[in-house]
């Protein structure tokens, strides 16, 4: 099981809050968050396919009675499923994710093991989680695209900034500007004007392409500690969802 994490950490001063922002990449709880999430999205997509499609063909055939041992394995499916899943949360990321202590009947009494899933909280609340996993993979996916892309994009500045035009361009062009204050008193008055000009800027040279590459550094280990709150937050919801949900019973089986 894995240690829980306290919800905030206060830091022992600004030596240690830049250690630990510097330190991001070293820790290896990082790397089981970026693998957590990265799985969402496509363990999402099939459970979107085969949950519905086990449901939709039981349901469908049961008339005939066929679809009664679809629905059963559907059913157990589901079941181990959602072991599976809170054991990888429970394992990979800074939560407890614990199973329950029911006492479910063995797949050695088929009957009573069916029966306890049918009308077991567990089994639906795994479906419900199940079934969400393709909503939370979604967002997992567009975040971990969108950072890593903005992250790698500057910090690889150095290796293509001769043959890309790397910079910064107004949408509407150069655009110039004039903010002035005026203070008026009795007799006198002060102005003040600053006028700037936005314009174009690109990297031409290797020292600017370098400390742009040193700006997507900071990027790239700001993006990994957004990650792992992202991570966390995925493993706060698998903990509200499946926490306590039955243990596996082909892993007990086998364990037997």
């Amino acid at each position: 099981m894995s240690r829980l994490v306290p919800v905030l950490r206060v830091p022992d001063g600004p030596g240690s809050l830049l250690r630990r922002f510097v330190g991001v990449p070293l820790r290896l709880q990082t790397y089981a968050n970026l693998l957590y999430l990265s799985a969402l999205f496509p363990l999402g997509m099939a459970y979107s396919i085969l949950l519905p499609l086990g449901f939709g063909l039981g349901i469908g055939l049961a008339v005939i009675l066929v679809g009664l041992p679809v629905l059963a394995g559907t059913i157990l499916l589901v079941r181990e499923l959602t072991a599976l899943e809170r054991y990888a949360a429970d394992r990979l990321l800074a939560v407890d994710v614990p199973a329950g202590e029911a006492d479910v009947p063995p797949l050695s009494e088929p009957v009573a093991h069916l029966k306890h899933a049918l009308t077991s909280l567990s089994t639906w609340r795994g479906v419900v989680f199940l079934l969400s996993k393709v909503l939370v993979g979604t967002a997992a996916f567009a975040l971990l695209a969108f950072l890593g892309t903005i992250s790698l994009s500057l910090l690889l500045v150095p290796l293509y900034y001769r043959s890309v035009n790397v910079g910064v361009r107004p949408v509407s062009g150069e655009m110039d500007f004039q903010p002035s204050v005026e203070i008026a008193l009795r007799t006198w008055e002060i102005g003040l004007t600053v006028p700037f000009r936005l314009t174009t800027w690109y990297v031409t040279t290797l020292p600017e392409a370098l400390a742009v590459s040193a700006f997507g550094l900071v990027a790239t280990l700001a993006s990994l500690h957004v990650c792992n709150y992202a991570a966390r937050a995925a493993g706060w919801y698998a903990s509200l969802v499946v926490g306590g949900t039955d243990p596996s019973a082909i892993r007990r089986t086998v364990d037997v």
